[in-house]
């Protein structure tokens, strides 16, 4: 999504995963959108909080669990073609797989007629069932179907290892090479999973997630982190070991800076 955020679809479909993960993304995405920061979102600024807190004037989020009746659609066919009071006005889209009938049409008719500044974002279960010609219409992201991200045993346990670095500054440096090396895949998957962990904590502040340790203000250093080693791993002839280890003690040390100044 930090990529897609320069050339932005008209309309998203976020599939698989819980409801919350879907809901979770697209409040994200808004961040993307609004963020003041160029590499954000931050997490910090006033759109990002406004859009955490779900009181951005340009969000608009229908269905609950609930039919989504023509009138909405209407309503927001009314809405949309006007300029936004930000940067872009965030339109989601709950349970889209209920949509049918006229509200279909309805909002097909403002995906074919698209307003600059506007983002659809369609969450269901699964595309097959949700209106075939919206899917047409949209940029598909498909999440975890268990929800989240989720490793076999081996990989969690390297994951929880990790996590005890970040926290304590102990282990994991042997973990990463030698007989215990991890191959790119492998590297790959941890990376992602510290992503969505960060996005889950910023959103949500359980404290239970290994990244409530960070600040809201840090949010944007530690994506930075992220994006960097994204980046080595994506070069050829790279040392994995040497990537997970600067990953590790990165993330430890924004933790025990910030804990100077407390």
């Amino acid at each position: 999504m930090d990529k897609l955020k320069f050339n932005p679809p008209n309309c998203l479909l976020l599939e698989g995963g819980t409801s919350m993960d879907r809901k979770l993304l697209s409040l994200y995405w808004g961040m993307c959108l609004n963020c003041r920061s160029s590499n954000g979102p931050c997490f910090e600024c006033r759109p990002c909080v406004q859009i955490k807190d779900e009181v951005f004037r340009d969000f608009y989020f229908l269905g609950t669990g609930e039919k989504i009746k023509i009138n909405e659609i209407r309503e927001l066919r009314t809405i949309y073609p006007q300029k936004p009071h930000f940067s872009w006005r965030l339109i989601v889209i709950a349970d889209a797989q209920a949509l049918r009938g006229e509200p279909a049409n309805a909002l097909l008719k403002s995906l074919e007629e698209p307003a600059p500044g506007n983002s659809f974002v369609l969450l269901a279960p699964q595309r097959e069932s949700v209106f075939s010609t919206l899917v047409s219409r949209s940029f598909i992201i498909t999440l975890n179907r268990q929800g989240g991200i989720y490793f076999d045993e081996d990989l969690e346990a390297l994951f929880k290892e990790m996590a005890d670095f970040v926290r304590t500054g102990r282990g994991w440096l042997n973990k990463t090479s030698g007989q215990n090396r991890l191959d790119i895949n492998q590297a790959r998957q941890i990376v992602a999973r510290c992503r969505h962990e960060l996005i889950s904590s910023m959103l949500t502040q359980e404290s239970h997630n290994l990244f409530f340790l960070f600040s809201p203000e840090a949010g944007y250093q530690v994506q930075s982190i992220f994006n960097k080693a994204e980046y080595c791993l994506s070069l050829n002839n790279i040392r994995v070991d040497v990537v997970m280890e600067w990953l590790a003690v990165s993330l430890w040390k924004n933790i025990n800076q910030r804990e100077k100044y407390v």
